[in-house]
């Protein structure tokens, strides 16, 4: 699809602390014509709406609008298309997580032939993860129909398709790595009324509190023939309510809509979350202090509020993910360590549950979907 090549699959929730958002975007993009075609590239202005709502589980809802406008008529016209994202996922033990994801999308052209399309697709995943280990395995499921209007001239209706779109199929991937560096392999086998695709790939996914970044390379096998597709996508927020998103590469083919890979694009959005910031100081206990500052390593006092647990422990980088036992102190849990300097992350293992609370600074989420507070320690002479 043509919103592919703005809408890369680095997930924007991954860079952001708060669980709700409202953002507007503005940008532009180009795409090439789809392989085996002959044409040039076409040139977009795009403005959108996107929102979203998840839980600390990472169950919730995701959903966009995007209009695009042509820079140039002959090779390309104005699109709208949307997406509708639901995700409900269950914990079932600290190491495995079951989801169930359906997506509905919408897709319009007007010219230069009318074009549209509507899907529903989803299906359920198991995650099993560890501190520097995932692997999932997915089921997946789409319909959908679509309808091309053919003239011999503007106003001549000539001649009209109408389709039935279906896949079937599952996908697995194994990534390894600490939350902010990632390295993994995906793959996965579908089946259309227009044959089987298959594809390998590979992935690199580096996050901080810069951003996140992630690079893509695939090898497909489809009815048409075998082709190689990558990217590299960016997500960078600035400010308290301005990010960024950027992508490079070519797309990847659409086992639901038959289309095929794109010869290369590219495009760029800048975004405001709509919904207001709150900047007034808040009268919390803060989640950790540095009690002792050192020129390679700090101490550092971490507590967190969990009046009913039994047990409540601390895992971070700087612990290699093992957990330390904390001591309780009223509703209170404590425990001291020493950091080295640097950017850390951390969250805490209540009872058995993985747990960051909601005034943890800097909230990160891996590419597995766990969150994870962020902890900065500087030098003395920094």
């Amino acid at each position: 699809m043509l919103v592919m090549a703005i809408a890369p699959s680095v997930p924007y929730a991954a860079t952001v602390s708060a669980q709700s958002d409202i953002t507007l975007e503005l940008g532009a993009s180009q795409i090439g014509p789809p392989v085996g075609v002959d044409g040039s590239n076409a040139r977009f202005l795009i403005g959108g709406l996107r929102a979203s709502r998840f839980s600390t589980n990472g169950s919730g809802v995701f959903g966009s609008v995007l209009l695009g406008q042509t820079l140039n008529d002959t090779t390309g016209g104005n699109f709208l298309s949307g997406i509708l994202e639901g995700t409900l996922a269950s914990r079932w033990t600290p190491d495995l997580t079951a989801q169930f994801d359906i997506r509905l999308m919408g897709y319009g052209v007007k010219n230069p032939f009318p074009y549209r399309a509507f899907a529903a697709e989803g299906g359920p995943s198991l995650r099993f993860r560890r501190p520097n280990l995932s692997v999932k395995v997915a089921g997946l499921g789409g319909v959908g129909r679509s309808r091309l209007e053919l003239w011999r001239t503007e106003g001549g209706l000539t001649r009209i398709f109408e389709d039935d779109l279906w896949r079937a199929g599952g996908a697995a991937e194994i990534m390894v790595g600490p939350v902010t560096s990632s390295l993994g392999l995906v793959g996965g086998l579908h089946h259309t009324p227009g044959g089987g695709y298959q594809h390998i790939g590979g992935r690199l996914v580096v996050a901080g509190l810069w951003g996140l970044a992630e690079l893509r390379l695939d090898r497909w096998t489809t009815p048409e023939g075998a082709e190689t597709t990558g990217g590299l996508a960016i997500v960078l927020p600035f400010g308290s309510a301005w990010n960024a998103r950027a992508y490079l590469g070519r797309t990847e083919p659409d086992p639901l809509t038959l289309a095929r890979p794109g010869s290369g694009s590219g495009g760029l959005l800048i975004g405001r979350n709509l919904l207001p910031v709150d900047e007034e100081p808040i009268d919390i206990p803060r989640i950790y202090e540095v009690i002792r500052y050192g020129d390679a390593t700090s101490r550092v006092r971490l507590s967190v509020e969990s009046a009913g647990a039994s047990v409540v422990q601390l895992l971070g980088d700087f612990t290699q993910w093992q957990p330390v036992l904390m001591t309780r102190d009223g509703d209170r849990w404590l425990v001291e360590v020493d950091v080295p300097v640097g950017t850390h992350h951390f969250g805490f293992m209540v009872d058995d549950e993985w747990y960051v609370p909601d005034d943890a600074p800097d909230v990160v989420a891996d590419d597995w979907g766990r969150l994870s507070a962020t902890l900065v320690i500087e030098g003395v002479g920094s």
